[in-house]
């Protein structure tokens, strides 16, 4: 069962599975027919029958949250003042309200996810984390910085800077645990994290060409831009979009010449307890 929100459009998808079925049935090699469906809605909430899923897999989808904390949106004062996310500067206010909210969500898709699976059932997530509680190192802080640079030009309103905050979040080993062991369905097996360059797999798509921090900076772009620019769209409009990613470029060529730009991922199984 493949899963995304009711505005995805699966057609792409199922216009490759008969390639896809062509590949199993030349590797099978004894294993049984594979059968793809889409299950369409959000993973915060129910998805399937009771005891119906014997494995669930998750990949780079459970730090983005079901909604931007309400905190830093009920207020007539911008508790998060100048950035779009968690950055050193914001208050504690602000990282109690985004983790909070990670707690919420989180907390929810354990349950859900432990109703509809199999006694016995297993779970594997992988997602984006930090390393340390007050560690932000991330190319949406980047963004952040460059959009008030922008600002100052008179190319961006600085009231629809100061209420934007993407509804995501990077959580710690610990504070993921800690979520694990509250809800208390699943029994936890692995947490483990490991680091990714903000440019992996550009290898493969240079074809041997020398990779220098330009090339590395446009390819880093491009993969971020494909991600958030839609969300970007929205508060800040398409006019700034090829501006501000070209300008991200540029900023993350020199930022790759002096330090590694990794992002910290959380790996982790689970059994229904």
């Amino acid at each position: 069962y493949l899963n995304d929100l009711f505005e995805n459009d699966f057609n792409n998808i199922f216009k490759l599975l008969p390639s896809f079925y062509q590949r199993v049935q030349e590797r099978r090699d004894g294993v049984g027919a594979c059968v793809v469906n889409a299950t369409p809605g959000s993973f915060y909430g129910r998805l399937f029958p009771n005891n119906y899923i014997h494995f669930f897999q998750s990949s780079y989808s459970l730090h983005w949250l079901s909604q931007t904390p309400e905190e830093l949106i009920k207020g007539a004062k911008p508790l998060n003042k100048g950035n779009i996310y968690i950055t050193t500067t914001s208050s504690p206010i602000v990282f109690k309200a985004y983790l909070e909210q990670f707690q919420r969500d989180f907390s929810f898709f354990l349950k859900s996810r432990s109703d509809e699976l199999k006694v016995g059932g297993i779970m594997v997530l992988t997602f984006q984390g930090r390393e340390k509680a007050h560690e932000i190192t991330h190319p949406l802080v980047v963004i952040g910085m460059l959009l008030k640079d922008m600002i100052l030009e008179g190319l961006v309103e600085e009231t629809k800077l100061d209420s934007f905050n993407l509804p995501i979040y990077f959580p710690t080993m610990e504070e993921v645990r800690e979520v694990i062991e509250a809800e208390g369905s699943f029994t936890l097996q692995t947490l483990k994290t490991f680091k990714l360059g903000w440019d992996a797999n550009l290898q493969d798509e240079v074809n041997g060409s020398l990779l220098d921090s330009k090339i590395r900076g446009e390819f880093i772009a491009k993969s971020i831009r494909v991600v958030f620019e839609p969300i970007l769209t929205v508060e800040f409009g398409n006019e700034i979009m090829d501006e501000l990613f070209s300008r991200f470029a540029t900023k993350i060529s020199q930022l790759i010449e002096f330090e590694a730009l990794e992002y910290t991922n959380l790996v982790m199984s689970m059994g229904k307890a």
